[in-house]
């Protein structure tokens, strides 16, 4: 069964830190979690991630508006150590018969992924080692990005992009199976 994932990170060149990650099963199992660990002052000074990801978190907005001083609030119940996230990923995809994982531009998720779990040699017995690549497989059946469905909102949300996800691969299967 195929599961349909997102993550959102900090890259600096070197490292991947992982902010959230959303995953979708074919079933309509879903997991969302946000990392109480990330760097959240290397977020707040890279523009990009504070005007695409930041906006979708659980933050607490500092009530007297001091810019940049907002955070995650770790009391929203979908903020948890990277440890429990690895957990609870572990445990959605080992209830998860035959699990492939599959993302939109997958070489980076799938790294953050990963690293859940420290280097790759420690990924848990039943984990996929490698994800599918919805690009490639676009490709494969001779379609570009501008032929696939659009994500209306909730762009850079790692739960609405896992969403997002599984409707493209919806997608590409109706176009299989026409063929």
């Amino acid at each position: 069964m195929r599961i349909f994932y997102d993550t959102e990170f900090l890259d600096d060149g070197r490292t991947i830190d992982l902010i959230s990650i959303g995953m979708v099963a074919e079933d309509g199992r879903e997991l969302y979690a946000v990392s109480s660990e990330f760097d959240q002052g290397a977020v707040r000074r890279h523009g990009w991630l504070m005007a695409n990801v930041w906006p979708s978190l659980p933050i607490l907005r500092n009530p007297r508006g001091v810019r940049g001083t907002d955070r995650i609030d770790v009391t929203d119940p979908d903020v948890h150590p990277r440890p429990q996230i690895a957990r609870m990923v572990s445990r959605f995809i080992l209830e998860t018969p035959d699990p492939q994982l599959w993302a939109y531009y997958a070489a980076y998720d799938h790294v953050a992924y990963a690293q859940l779990f420290g280097p790759m040699s420690n990924l848990p017995a039943g984990l996929p080692m490698q994800t599918d690549d919805l690009v490639t497989e676009a490709k494969r059946l001779g379609l570009t990005p501008a032929d696939l469905p659009k994500q209306e909102a909730g762009h850079h949300n790692a739960i609405a992009d896992a969403r997002h996800n599984l409707a493209m691969a919806k997608y590409m299967d109706s176009i299989t199976r026409k063929a």
